[in-house]
This record gives C-alpha cells, sequence and structure tokens, in this order.
C-alpha cells in the first residue's frame, strides 16, 4: 500500500486528515509530520503517492519544502499539494510557482479531499497497469 505524508505542525489539522482516512476509507498510509525538514529527510525513502503540505510552518516553510522536494531529482516527481488557510489569488500563484501539483484550502472539505485522494490513487494504478502492460508487451519474444 502506498503511503500518503501529510506535513502539518497543528495538531487539530493532523486530526482531520487522520479522520478522513479513517473515516472515508481512502487508500494509502498516511504518515504526519510536523515540519518540513523532517518530511524531506524520509521523503525518498518513504515515496508517498502524495504530499500533503501546510505551507505555514515553523522554520521552513511549505513554499520552500516544495521547491526543494521538486528540484531534487530522486523526489521531483513526487506530487506535493498544498493544504492551507491561505486563499488569495497571490497565494495560489506562489504555491503553483514553487511546484504544487494541486491546492485545498482550510478548513479542508473531507468528501472533496477524500474524492481527489481516490481519483489520483486510481490514476496512479491505471498508470502501473499500461506501464506494466507496456514492458511486458516490449519485452515479448513472440512478436
Amino acid at each position: 500500500m502506498r503511503h500518503v505524508l501529510l506535513v502539518e505542525d497543528n495538531p487539530w489539522n493532523q486530526a482531520v486528515i487522520e479522520d478522513i482516512f479513517c473515516y472515508d476509507k481512502v487508500p494509502g498510509d498516511l504518515v504526519c509530520m510536523d515540519c518540513a525538514e523532517k518530511a524531506i529527510q524520509i521523503l525518498s525513502a518513504l515515496d508517498p503517492l502524495v504530499v500533503l503540505m501546510d505551507l505555514m510552518l515553523p522554520g521552513m516553510s511549505g513554499i520552500e519544502a516544495t521547491k526543494v522536494i521538486k528540484g531534487h531529482p530522486a523526489t521531483k516527481h513526487i506530487r506535493v499539494w498544498a493544504i492551507t488557510a491561505r486563499n488569495g489569488r497571490a497565494d495560489i500563484d506562489e504555491a503553483l510557482a514553487a511546484g504544487c501539483d494541486g491546492y485545498f484550502t482550510k478548513p479542508v472539505n473531507p468528501k472533496h479531499l477524500a474524492e481527489q485522494l481516490r481519483v489520483f490513487e486510481s490514476e496512479e494504478v491505471l498508470n502501473l497497469v499500461h506501464q506494466t502492460v507496456g514492458q511486458t508487451h516490449e519485452h515479448d519474444p513472440g512478436d
């Protein structure tokens, strides 16, 4: 099962996301980190399906962390979705320019986030199947 990494310093917000995974039966194992520095340290080993990144964090901000993730060859493929109370157009533009692949405002709509995670998980499974079928076909000695 794939992991979803939540980078969130507020315990209440962590609990909200944990509840979405628990009660809405979102696929994946949720791993929570309370700061960007810790998240970046485990990112390569964890290889999460997606990172849910708070933008306002102590120490390194979510914007800075996203730039690090997207700027490193080993992690640039990992999707980063901003989850933040910042909802102005300039905030959204800044997050997207940093490399965020999605943007959710707080308070998070549990049904919407769960739906988006399920859609993304389904797309990942389909991509994996297509890659596997393509590799099998390419190496089939009967061709």
